[in-house]
């Protein structure tokens, strides 16, 4: 159910934001989406790491970047490729799933919650998703208050 969890929430991430304006940071978005779907985790990663460094003030770039250290199981490294992200743009809804998702991968529930819960605020439209997390971490909690560690 986790990995499950995990591969849609990125496809989340990734989906988001695709109104790309056509410049050479958006290139570079569109390839390391290409090169995520082809499994190239390692080519996504310095692709975007690329982006990233063309265009510092990309929320996108860097929400996307934290979904492959995600992916790359680097979860340290993608909470602050979101919170990058978040400061950047505070309606941010996928940077908010993301950074649910890699509490998630390091237990921290609560912070995953909160995160989840502003998601959602943002953008109604990913409701039916975060409540199916929502709902796994009560499960998986028993619905006792969880530690934000």
């Amino acid at each position: 159910m986790q990995r499950l969890l995990l591969i849609s929430f990125i496809l989340i991430l990734f989906a988001s934001g695709n109104a790309l304006s056509g410049n050479s940071t958006d290139a570079l978005l569109d390839l390391s989406y290409e090169q995520t779907k082809a499994g190239k985790l390692d080519d996504a990663l310095s692709t975007l790491q690329q982006a990233v460094s063309e265009d510092p003030s990309s929320s996108l770039a860097h929400t996307r970047l934290g979904g492959i250290r995600v992916l790359r199981q680097e979860h340290s490294e993608g909470i602050k490729n979101f919170q990058q992200a978040i400061m950047l743009d505070q309606k941010n809804a996928s940077a908010f799933v993301g950074i649910a998702v890699a509490y998630l991968h390091t237990s921290r529930y609560s912070l995953a919650r909160a995160a989840l819960n502003e998601a959602g605020k943002i953008d109604p439209s990913k409701k039916p998703e975060i409540d199916q997390v929502l709902a796994w971490i009560e499960q998986r909690t028993n619905g006792a208050p969880v530690s934000a560690h």
